[in-house]
């Protein structure tokens, strides 16, 4: 199968040190947001209105969830925290006691309204993260997976039977049965050569279609899981190490793409800014966290 490849334009020139985890809401799809880890900040822009902005806040930051009542959970270290515009409230917590530095990571909320959400060490060695649900009525966090790597990717299939996950230094995308709010049947069904860079962020289309960026890869890859997972699209983008990818615009159209500098020597001005393209398709709209 012929690959179709694509290009992008510059959404935004604010350069993170470590993008990632774009995410849209509003009634359009148009309000986009996305962290800077390392630099501790969160930052939007409205595809409608133009207007952006961005926070600080205390501790590296590895998501920005919006909820239902219009604030945010954040993922800080000791967090998620919740964020009304002023203030920041302890919402949940892990309770193990770590043998190594832990922060979070990815994460993102499932059609039954969950959020999934996983942690690495800051060293990101193997062996020291671990995944949760973060149930969206009781606010138990509950471990589904231990030893992991650098948790990234989460979609869910649109019969939601499948639930798709990358932990980046398994070099691959894996898949798991999904149903009543559980997990089962670890299976890898992408692997990836490490010469296309390292599997990262991802989303899904209405197509269920997965959107992998890859790390040190300078592309996003599209993998049709209804075709034995051929790659059918690849994004080029300008900056190396390309983190996440979300869909966003009142359609659904359009993938914002977000990368990292990571205080290289090599990177240049394209590293940490944030890309947009319209690849043909269309997403899934933002499933919005119910229990904050």
């Amino acid at each position: 199968m012929a690959v179709t490849t694509l290009s992008v334009e510059l959404f935004d020139e604010r350069q993170c040190t470590l993008g990632e985890g774009p995410v849209s809401s509003g009634s359009s799809h148009s309000d986009v947001q996305w962290v800077d880890i390392e630099a501790r900040k969160v930052l939007s822009r409205n595809l409608e209105t133009d207007e952006f902005k961005e926070y600080s806040v205390p501790e590296l930051i590895g998501f920005v969830i919006p909820t239902e009542t219009g604030r945010s959970l954040l993922g800080t270290t000791s967090g998620p925290v919740l964020y009304d515009g002023k203030n920041f409230t302890p919402y949940a917590s892990r309770t193990e006691v770590d043998v190594t530095p832990i922060r979070w990571n990815d994460a993102k909320v499932s059609p039954d309204g969950d959020l999934w959400l996983g942690s690495l060490a800051l060293t990101e060695e193997a062996g020291y993260g671990s995944f949760y649900r973060l149930d969206g009525a009781t606010k138990e966090l509950k471990k589904f997976l231990s030893g992991t790597g650098i948790s990234n990717g989460l979609a869910w299939s649109g019969d939601m039977n499948t639930f798709y996950y990358i932990d980046t230094l398994t070099f691959g995308i894996e898949a798991f049965d999904y149903h009543s709010r559980e997990i089962s049947n670890r299976r890898m069904v992408i692997p990836c050569d490490t010469k296309y860079g390292f599997p990262d962020g991802m989303c899904i289309d209405s197509e269920d279609g997965l959107w992998v960026a890859f790390y040190n890869g300078s592309a996003v890859r599209r993998y049709d899981t209804r075709n034995n997972y051929a790659m059918t699209h690849e994004i080029s983008v300008p900056a190396l190490r390309t983190t996440s990818c979300a869909f966003a615009g009142k359609n659904l159209d359009k993938l914002i793409i977000t990368s990292a500098e990571r205080n290289n020597p090599a990177s240049t001005v394209s590293d940490g800014r944030t890309y947009i393209c319209e690849p043909g398709f269309t997403g899934v709209a933002t499933t919005l966290f119910a229990g904050a």
